[in-house]
C-alpha cells in the first residue's frame, strides 16, 4: 500500500532488536470504515507486536516480511 505516513521506528513502539513480530492475513472488508483499502484488494497482511498491537498494514505479505526484518524484528507467520 503505497501511504504518504511514514513506517515509524520499532523503538517507538518499545519494541527492540530480535523482537518477534507476526505476519496476519486480514480481509480487507474486516477492518474498520477508517482504513482505506486500494480497490481490487481482498487480503491484507498486518504486522503485530507480541502483544497483538497492529503496527502496520499491507498488500503484500513479502513486503511485510522485508519491512520487519529492514526494522531488525524477527517477523513469524501466524495462521
Amino acid at each position: 500500500m503505497n501511504s504518504d505516513n511514514p513506517i515509524p521506528n520499532p523503538e517507538v513502539f518499545g519494541l527492540n532488536k530480535d523482537t518477534v513480530a507476526y505476519v496476519r492475513s486480514v480481509a480487507a472488508s474486516d477492518l474498520g470504515d477508517d482504513i482505506e483499502t486500494p480497490d481490487g484488494v481482498d487480503t491484507l497482511y498486518a504486522l503485530h507486536d507480541a502483544a497483538g498491537r497492529r503496527l502496520a498494514l499491507f498488500d503484500n505479505r513479502e513486503f511485510a516480511f522485508q519491512i520487519a526484518k529492514q526494522n531488525d524484528l524477527n517477523p513469524v507467520s501466524v495462521h
